[in-house]
C-alpha cells in the first residue's frame, strides 16, 4: 500500500516540493525565515489537533509524539516572529482514519528532507545550532527511525484502512500546501 502511495502521489508531492524549494533559496534573513514557518505554522496548528482526534493509539502507538506544530512556535518565539493566526479550513476534510493518515503522511513523510532543509537554514542565516530549526529537525537523530515505525503501522493496519481514501488525504495535502505556501 504504501508504494502505491508513494507512485499515486508523486507529482503532488513533486509539485509543492518545487514551491518550497523556491521559497527556501529566497531566505537570506530571519525575517524571511519568520514568513515562512508563520505559513507553515497557520497550514498546519488546526490540522495537526484534528489529526490527533482521527488516529487513534490502536493504529499509530506513538501517535501523542508525532506533533510538531509546537516546533513551529518555539522557532517563531527563537527568532522574535509575531505569530498572526490565519485559520485553515483544510482540517474540515479530515472525517475519517484514512483520509487522516493519507494527510499524516505527508507531515511525516516532510521530516525527512527537514534534516536537509535545517542544515539548508543554518548556512544561510548563519545559525549556531538548531535551536531556531527545531521544525525541520522535529525528530533529531531519530527521524529515520519514526518514518520507518510509521509505516510499519500502516503495513499493519492496512486490514482498517481505505486505500483510496488514504491517498486522496495525501494528494489533497500536497496540493493544498502548495496552494497556501503561494497565496499567504
Amino acid at each position: 500500500m504504501l508504494v502505491q502511495l508513494k507512485e499515486e502521489t508523486k507529482l503532488f508531492h513533486s509539485s509543492v516540493e518545487k514551491v518550497l524549494i523556491a521559497e527556501l533559496k529566497e531566505i537570506a534573513t530571519k525575517d524571511a525565515y519568520g514568513e515562512l514557518l508563520l505559513k507553515l505554522y497557520n497550514f498546519y496548528e488546526s490540522i495537526e489537533s484534528k489529526l490527533h482526534n482521527e488516529i487513534t493509539e490502536m493504529i499509530v502507538p506513538d501517535i501523542k509524539s508525532r506533533k510538531h506544530v509546537h516546533h513551529l512556535k518555539h522557532d517563531l518565539y527563537s527568532i522574535d516572529y509575531e505569530i498572526k493566526g490565519i485559520h485553515n479550513n483544510f482540517a474540515s476534510k479530515i472525517t475519517n482514519l484514512s483520509y487522516a493518515l493519507g494527510v499524516l503522511y505527508v507531515i511525516e513523510g516532510s521530516t525527512l528532507g527537514g534534516k536537509i532543509i535545517a542544515n539548508l537554514l543554518k548556512r544561510q542565516l548563519n545559525l549556531d545550532d538548531c535551536s531556531e530549526v527545531s521544525y525541520f529537525n522535529s525528530y533529531g537523530e531519530a527521524t529515520d527511525e519514526m518514518w520507518n515505525n510509521f509505516k510499519q503501522y500502516i503495513a499493519t493496519s492496512e486490514e482498517f484502512i481505505d486505500k483510496d481514501e488514504m491517498v486522496l488525504g495525501a494528494k489533497e495535502t500536497f496540493e493544498a500546501l502548495r496552494i497556501w505556501l503561494l497565496q499567504n
